[in-house]
């Protein structure tokens, strides 16, 4: 059922637009809104295929920190531009774009040392405003990249994950020649770990209770693919825990080997804790690290992806109409695909 609601201020375009929102209430919609009025800065982008992540999960489920209800989601996004601001240089209606969903203010003390990611006043498309589950989305310019149309819709809407995925092992202080172990097969799980081989680790072991992960794993070439019982014993330099469950936590600590780094990629529930020892964080002289959304990795992430595009369309699963947001999330809630991504006629 399609609802009517218009938003305040000036319309872009003479027709409105279909849209994916989510109410505070943690209902979902599809409504008929203006088509949204762009800045001299912005541009407008009418999407061609659109992610759907763990963050998308939490807004819809549980809410998540800086979400601004009502909200249309959709934060992993490629599409074309409509439209220009005066402003804007370098791009013009009709190009393929990626977009860097994070809308930062680059003005205090993280974006001016280099930590957008970090920003105190970021509002990330997708969460704090209007995302990418509709017909049409301002952005931006300074977040968009035009990116070759012919690596396909699915992997451009992949370039953002990827990004986050290279900040994550760029956080671990390096890879090279490093015994590796990715905890969570998800997709973020399955990029660290290509990233990872890409960037010359000495091993790649990949971790994951469901099967039919580890053989997608293997089929990306991850030969080192196993369930979490499959570990014991064995001690690692990096983990990555993209899994984002207190068990994955756990086993990560317990892998660790003595001056290891774990870094923290999976998104805990906000109000959730996690015991450690802090006896054992001392003695191994071991490093916690936390690795937070993609920071100033996405235009390497736009440049890696044409490497890895075969294994990029392996883990994208059979794409979900945008209008069936709710069935696409269900299939992601129970692990029917790696990257479940949104299509639009």
């Amino acid at each position: 059922m399609i609802e009517r609601e218009k938003l305040k201020g000036t319309r872009q375009m003479a027709s409105g637009m279909r849209a994916v929102l989510i109410t505070a209430d943690h209902k979902v919609s599809v409504v008929e809104r203006d088509v949204p009025a762009i800045s001299e800065d912005e541009i407008l982008v009418k999407p061609t295929r659109c992610g759907i992540c763990g963050t998308d999960l939490h807004i819809l489920h549980h809410g998540f920190v800086g979400t601004h209800y009502p909200v249309t989601p959709g934060h992993e996004f490629a599409g074309h531009v409509t439209a220009v601001g005066r402003n804007v240089k370098g791009l013009k209606e009709g190009d393929f774009v990626a977009v860097d969903p994070n809308v930062v203010c680059g003005n205090c003390r993280w974006c001016k040392a280099g930590r957008p990611n970090l920003c105190i006043h970021l509002t990330p498309i997708g969460v704090g405003r209007p995302g990418a589950a509709a017909e049409f989305v301002a952005v931006p310019a300074r977040n968009t990249m035009a990116v070759k149309e012919n690596i396909g819709d699915g992997a451009a809407a992949l370039i953002e994950p990827l990004a986050c995925a290279l900040h994550a092992v760029e956080s671990s202080r390096g890879v090279k020649g490093r015994n590796i172990l990715v905890i969570g097969g998800g997709t973020m799980g399955m990029l660290i770990a290509l990233a990872s081989k890409a960037q010359g680790a000495g091993s790649v072991a990949i971790c994951d209770p469901a099967q039919a992960k580890l053989e997608m794993a293997k089929r990306v070439g991850i030969t080192d693919a196993r369930l979490p019982s499959g570990f014991r014993g064995d001690l690692f330099d990096i983990i990555f825990e993209a899994a984002g469950v207190q068990p994955a936590l756990q086993q990560a600590m317990e892998l660790l080997e003595k001056t290891g780094t774990l870094v923290q990629v999976g998104v805990h529930d906000a109000d959730k804790t996690a015991p450690f020892n802090p006896f054992l964080l001392y003695e191994g002289e071991q490093t916690f690290v936390g690795s937070n959304s993609c920071a100033e990795q996405f235009a390497p992430a736009a440049d890696f992806i044409q490497d890895i595009k075969a294994q990029a369309d392996l883990l994208i699963g059979e794409p979900f109409d945008v209008w069936d947001f709710e069935a696409a999330v269900e299939s992601m809630g129970k692990g029917l695909s790696v990257k479940t991504q949104l299509r639009f006629s």
